[in-house]
């Protein structure tokens, strides 16, 4: 799916038992669920591609359930896809051959000796035959770190992290595949029209019990615990073919490119590990003096934070409550000293493991890290815009917006000649009013980027109503809002894209950050990409021939071969934070559940300290489909209290507070006299402009510093003019 994404094409991913953030279920046993599913799509290009939950093993016992699967099967895929024309590329194996005299051209009359090889060798026959363009991929050993896979890698981890020891068998022959690379290599073939039968298997050739030991030194596991043996000391259930593997002379003459061998494999595989498993913070293998050593420095910076940043106890009056700021422990200092001894300066394992979790939390298409909530906006708006997509947004295009926002969710529509529609928002949720959008739409109206202020999320039930209806994209700005849900939902998920800062004063942070979450998957690539300088490339640091065509492609008006690596096919720019920033951010992502849950009760025992004050302040109205992750606690004043006097009264109790960010964002002196359409009264917007604060709420908070909050509110109502 990802690459098809990156590669241009619309994907639509299909799964079976294990359920998948976007992917449509469906059992290819049922031909009118088939059928109903590539009618609906529509697609120029079928996939097939499907195992059997039981393995090989599982097939020899169950030969009837497997036939249908792999046979009937691909059957009821070809008669749906027929009535598209739609072309074919069915996923095959080198079990379909005997062993006895690989590796294996693509000319080599298959011979299987299991079930699982002969429901596949029937399946190929019924593919080759299929009238509107066939591609037959041959494949094997396939590795990947994908935690849902039971691929021999993730084989290799489950097994040997758990301290048992692993059987693998020392005369099997394979070569080993990436699993991005075979899809690859495969998207390639198709792009280029190949038709037929071609070998995608990796470089290497090797046995099962070598490439164990391989991905366990690559994972830093004990290869130790490898056990090889024969396959009949295996005693494994079904035939498997020993001498097998593939000859991919054939692959090499299409793409110009050898496959990629062993060693390149595990670098990319290892990045993969690494940015889903590594923590500084817990213990660690050592591994000679340098690593040693760097434990120990790591143990001193866990004391040094023990001694050094330990909190003050709370003086009422004279102790700062502020409304936000850093809550970290040793894990923090220990994750940022450790990236800062791997001296990888920009981006890297740190940016990828963060990346890999943000991925995870929101169930996203994709998540890219960048350098600040603005840079975050920024990268959306530009992702947008690229001229990649069948239909961008160029300049002289509308986007519906609040006018009470933050500056810079506005100044990139700003910068880009997009032209703001501004509505109106509630009192008392400071979001936008999404009963005024739909009659704020003009024919030039493409998009609706909208701010979930200070946590409280936006209606999205009629938000969501209203772009779909009308074909529009949407943006959120979650900036104030990580942890929210609407509906049971997480904001974030909402929108094609969302946005996320990690400043020091919100949910977690890096000290300078931000992220952009990527829901929808055409997305993807395009959004690194602006993230990246605008490059065509998706090599990651220290790679260079991940797609392996590095000088084989021709874009633009630049001459065929130009470098891959220096090819824009975006505007962009260099959005990415360090690695030393991301390591902050990892141990962060720990402490998001306990964050959240505390800004929830802070919230909470302040809103129901305050209510007593409902004829002089409002309070944030609480939608019962929403459970905000509380950025701080708004509060409007009401029934003749000044809001000047009652800050003045906090502030001057060492209570910090903070007005809605920009306010009504077109009387700001930067906003004044820009192009922009108002779409009705913003008589809303410049109440919350007079007369809304907001206090905090943050995870620093005490009991203590609540009840001081409280009944500093309640002296200023006490006091003479304010008593009632």
């Amino acid at each position: 799916m990802n690459v098809l994404e990156r590669s241009g094409f619309a994907a639509v991913g299909t799964r079976h038992s294990q359920a998948r953030p976007g992917l449509v279920p469906l059992d290819v046993g049922d031909a009118a669920a088939v059928r109903a599913t590539i009618d609906r799509v529509k697609p120029s290009v079928v996939f097939i591609a499907y195992n059997s939950a039981g393995g090989v093993d599982w097939c020899e016992d169950h030969p009837d359930e497997t036939l249908d699967q792999h046979v009937g099967g691909a059957r009821r895929i070809l008669e749906a896809a027929a009535t598209h024309r739609a072309r074919v590329v069915f996923f095959s194996t080198d079990y379909i051959f005997d062993g006895a005299a690989g590796p294996y051209r693509e000319d080599a009359p298959p011979s299987p000796i299991s079930v699982y090889g002969r429901a596949k060798r029937d399946a190929e026959a019924l593919v080759a035959a299929y009238a509107h363009g066939a591609l037959i991929v041959r494949t094997t050993a396939v590795i990947s770190w994908d935690r849902s896979s039971r691929n021999f890698a993730m084989t290799v981890w489950n097994v040997l992290s758990s301290g048992a020891p692993l059987r693998a068998p020392n005369d099997q022959w394979c070569n080993p595949t990436l699993a991005e690379f075979l899809a690859e290599a495969t998207v390639r073939l198709v792009q280029e029209g190949a038709t037929g039968i071609f070998n995608i298997s990796g470089k290497t050739r090797m046995t099962r019990a070598d490439l164990a030991v391989s991905l366990a030194k690559a994972m830093a596991l004990d290869a130790a615990l490898i056990q090889p043996m024969t396959t009949q000391a295996l005693g494994q259930r079904a035939a498997r073919p020993l001498q097998a593997g593939f000859d991919t002379a054939k692959l090499t003459e299409a793409l110009g490119t050898e496959p990629l061998d062993l060693a390149a494999s595990l670098q990319r595989l290892k990045r993969q590990w690494r940015a889903d498993t590594y923590v500084a913070h817990g213990p660690q293998r050592a591994a000679g003096a340098a690593e040693a050593l760097k434990a120990e420095i790591l143990e001193k910076v866990r004391e040094y934070h023990a001694l050094a940043h330990t909190r003050p106890a709370f003086v009422p009056g004279r102790s700062r409550v502020n409304y936000a700021g850093r809550v970290f422990g040793p894990e923090e200092l220990a994750n940022l000293v450790d990236s800062s001894l791997d001296f990888w300066l920009t981006m890297g394992p740190y940016g990828e493991l963060f990346e890999s979790r943000m991925k995870r939390y929101f169930g996203a298409r994709d998540f890219a890290l960048v350098n600040s909530g603005s840079t975050a906006n920024l990268t959306a708006v530009m992702a947008l815009m690229s001229r990649q997509l069948d239909r961008p947004l160029v300049a002289g295009d509308e986007v519906i917006t609040p006018a009470v926002t933050f500056p810079t969710t506005l100044a990139p529509l700003v910068h880009a000649g997009i032209i703001p529609v501004f509505v109106d928002c509630e009192v008392d949720t400071c979001n936008v009013d999404p009963a005024l959008i739909e009659a704020a739409i003009s024919p030039k109206t493409r998009a609706v980027m909208i701010p979930h202020t200070l946590g409280n999320p936006c209606d999205l039930d009629a938000i969501g109503d209203v772009v779909t209806r009308h074909g529009l994209l949407l943006v959120e700005d979650c900036c104030d809002a990580l942890g929210s849900t609407f509906n049971g939902r997480m904001v974030g998920t909402f929108g094609d894209l969302a946005t996320l800062s990690f400043f020091p004063a919100h949910h977690i942070t890096m000290g300078e950050g931000g992220g952009v979450v990527v829901n929808a998957g055409r997305l993807s690539a395009i959004v690194k990409s602006v993230r990246d300088w605008g490059r065509d490339c998706w090599c990651a640091p220290g790679e260079s021939n991940t797609c392996g065509k590095r000088f084989g492609w021709q874009l633009g008006e630049l001459p065929c071969g130009y470098d891959h690596k220096y090819t824009y096919s975006n505007l962009g720019y260099n959005f990415k934070p360090t690695d030393m920033q991301a390591a902050i951010g990892v141990a962060q992502m720990d402490r998001l559940p306990a964050f959240i849950a505390a800004r929830r009760a802070n919230f909470r025992k302040l809103y129901e300290g305050l209510q007593q004050y409902a004829d002089r302040l409002i309070l944030p109205r609480l939608d019962p489909r929403a459970d905000p992750s509380w950025f701080a606690l708004p509060i409007t004043v009401q029934g003749g209290v000044s809001r000047r006097a009652l800050v003045h009264w906090l502030e001057h109790a060492n209570i910090e507070t903070r007005e809605v960010f920009g306010g009504n964002i077109l009387k700001q002196p930067g906003y004044m006299g820009i192009p922009m359409r108002q779409a009705g009264s913003l008589e809303g917007t410049d109440r919350i402009m007079r007369d809304t604060f907001f206090i905090g709420v943050y995870p620093g908070l005490t009991d203590e510093m609540i009840a001081y909050v409280l009944d500093t509110f309640a002296a200023f109502f006490a006091s003479a003019g304010h008593a009632r």
